[in-house]
């Protein structure tokens, strides 16, 4: 059966026993733990950190640091074995009995003293559970609490922490710049041995080669090659600018100088004197000609002054053509030799271009070990400066100060607390107690193998539950072993509800024959009986079995094991048992008053009553001689009811049981479950 959530109440108060035992335990102990706890005192020390380092060559180490990673590693370095060790032994806390408590009276006996390093692991394993060392949010600080039972002495506990961090911190920094310029300066003594033999192999092979160079020039052969190629360029250039003026003094004539239209590369003073004295003859002979007559002297004499400057231009122009005309043919030689010059030495060094890259393969190679041996140059002199400085910035911003006020725990925070975690206890205990106890265990139990409802839970005999339940018998003793009121109808009340549903299941098939039958092969705490005492007082004809056989009758030969009876030969006997009266003696129950019936002798004769035809018939087969011949019953029987008892059966008795009552199965009706005490 399960349990619903509106039931807890119900289950609490009938073992509301378990809570107030459970919350007076948990009082008491806390009551104890409040009057001997001792008080202790907290003192914290803030601590900067700083773990910005500089590079082992060069700019960079070739990793990116991960700050947040590095901060938190530091939370694990202060606490390290390291540093507690070192607080240990410079504030001598081994002689701490806070710490090291002094050996028990058994350690003493035996003669078990710790070594001092045995002592010493231990008083760091108790340092480092009275402490506590946190971030402060994403800054650079940390804190660090001590606790201690003296107030000065976690002080000085927080602060020679913070010390001793920052001590051994410094020298593992140290001793790394120290290893790292030993390592830096051995490898930079073999980077000169690389340089100097790279250098030499260049300068070698520049020599077998014949690859000069001057300084940072380069090559000799590259120099020359550079300076023709701009000579070239100039000598392009010029023959350009030649070949234009020479078209220039093709094109000139004398009306050009006439009108001035000369170029400003053919103008020479020669020609501009001769323009000047054109000119002027020309304003001699206009003034002439505007009084005197073309014939006259003064006319003639004028024109032959123009007709002579005019021959000398021509003169000037044939010349500036023949002058300009040499200075082109000049510079197309010399472009025409420079441009040969150029071919032959770039040929040359095309020649040359396997030797060129083998030399530029070492060249490079030598920069390159020059350049890692100039950095660890740079890094160990930096290292070496370092050694006599400070490595860091790390240092206690706030020491940490004993503290007037004590830390225990609030006693009634704590006495409230145990009572309601005593209580919260006890109402578990009781609810587990009820989901796994007997009766409901039991009552699954029982539906589980037989495959019938529990038609009624009711209270057992009083005198024999507390013989067979061991339990009961220490509830005098222990209250915790009481078994509590179960959720059962009083015996009577519980009897008048059985009778009245076989009254109702077996209405329309009557004569009914019911028996009675126990799991763990013993009575059926007298169920029967009083069963057929109530269908009685109800008025109905009932025959009651005790499991009495009847008299002159031998029971079939089967083989009884320990729980129960399985026949062997039962077939024989149910051959000569026409009726259940032929095998059980049976006692007439109506009305209240108990008649005895006599059954005859012979089995040849009719065994039927004389009187009225019984409605009913109860046999008990519990612990009685019925249940040796329990075939031959259950062969005439109409239903069968199994009384089970809390405490008592077991569930191989159950499946015992099932397996004797194997072929008639279908004639089970119920279940009966007996549990606490009669009233």
């Amino acid at each position: 059966m399960d349990i619903d959530v509106f039931q807890l109440p119900g289950i609490v108060r009938k073992r509301l026993h378990y809570v107030v035992l459970a919350s007076l335990a948990c009082a008491v102990l806390a009551l104890g733990f409040v009057l001997t706890q001792k008080p202790f005192y907290r003192s914290t020390a803030e601590l900067f950190v700083d773990i910005g380092r500089g590079p082992v060559v060069g700019n960079d180490t070739g990793a990116t640091l991960n700050m947040q990673q590095l901060l938190g590693s530091q939370l694990y370095l202060i606490q390290s074995r390291d540093v507690l060790r070192d607080v240990v032994q410079k504030l001598d806390l081994v002689k701490d009995p806070y710490f090291n408590r002094p050996p028990g009276l058994a350690a003493r006996l035996l003669g078990r003293a710790a070594s001092t390093a045995d002592a010493t692991d231990a008083v760091v394993d108790a340092l480092l559970q009275n402490l506590v060392v946190e971030r402060n949010g994403d800054s650079f600080v940390f804190t660090i609490t001590a606790r201690h039972g003296d107030s000065a002495m976690a002080a000085k506990i927080a602060n020679a922490l913070a010390e001793s961090y920052l001590r051994i911190a410094d020298k593992a920094r140290l001793d790394l710049n120290m290893r790292t310029t030993h390592t830096i300066a051995e490898q930079a003594e073999e980077l000169r041995k690389r340089v100097l033999d790279a250098q030499a192999a260049v300068e070698k092979f520049r020599s077998d080669n014949g690859l000069i160079s001057v300084g940072d020039q380069g090559l000799i052969a590259d120099q020359q090659l550079v300076g023709l190629n701009q000579q070239l360029l100039t000598a392009q250039q010029q023959v350009e600018q030649q070949r234009t003026i020479y078209d220039q003094a093709r094109q000139l004539n004398v009306s050009d100088v006439e009108a001035g239209a000369i170029p400003e590369a053919l103008n020479s003073a020669t020609l501009s004197g001769l323009r000047s004295r054109y000119a002027q003859a020309l304003d001699r002979q206009a003034e002439l000609s505007a009084n005197l007559g073309s014939g006259h002297p003064q006319m003639r004499a004028a024109r032959s002054q123009i007709a002579s400057v005019r021959s000398a231009i021509e003169k000037e122009l044939g010349r500036i053509r023949q002058l300009t005309a040499n200075t082109y043919e000049r510079a197309k030689t010399n472009l025409a030799s420079l441009e040969k010059r150029f071919d032959s030495q770039a040929a040359s060094v095309k020649d040359d271009g396997t030797v060129r890259f083998q030399l530029a393969q070492l060249v490079s190679e030598a920069e390159a070990i020059d350049a890692v041996y100039k950095a660890f140059l740079t890094r160990s002199e930096e290292l070496s400066r370092q050694q006599g400085l400070a490595s860091g910035n790390s240092r206690v911003i706030s020491e940490a100060v004993p503290s007037e006020k004590p830390v225990r725990a609030p006693r009634m925070l704590v006495l409230i607390a145990a009572i309601l975690f005593g209580a919260a206890a006890g109402a578990s205990l009781a609810v587990a107690r009820e989901l796994f106890g007997g009766v409901t265990r039991l009552e699954r139990m029982l539906v589980a193998k037989t495959g019938v409802p529990v038609l009624v839970t009711m209270q057992g005999d009083a005198e024999k539950v507390v013989e067979r339940a061991l339990s009961q018998r220490l509830s005098r003793f222990f209250p915790l072993a009481r078994r509590p009121e179960q959720q059962a109808m009083p015996r009577a009340t519980g009897i008048r509800r059985l009778a009245q549903l076989l009254q109702a299941e077996f209405g329309a098939a009557r004569p009914a024959t019911i028996a009675i039958l126990s799991p763990d092969s013993r009575d059926s705490d007298g169920i029967a009986a009083e069963l057929g005492r109530e269908m009685g007082l109800l008025g109905e004809e009932v025959l009651y079995s005790g499991g009495d056989l009847r008299r002159g009758a031998k029971p079939p030969t089967v083989r009884i094991r320990t729980e129960g009876a399985i026949p062997l030969h039962g077939s024989q006997a149910r051959s000569r048992a026409e009726t259940i009266e032929d095998v059980l003696h049976f006692e007439r129950i109506g009305s209240g008053i108990l008649e005895r019936i006599s059954a005859l002798s012979s089995s040849r004769v009719s065994t039927a009553l004389q009187l009225a035809a019984p409605d009913f018939r109860i046999v008990d087969c519990g612990d009685t001689p019925a249940r040796t011949v329990l075939p031959a019953v259950l062969k005439h029987v109409d239903g069968i009811v199994i009384v089970a008892a809390a405490g008592v059966t077991h569930g191989d008795a159950l499946d015992i049981l099932m397996t004797d009552i194997g072929p008639w199965r279908d004639k089970l009706v119920g279940s009966a479950l007996l549990c606490g005490r009669a009233p």
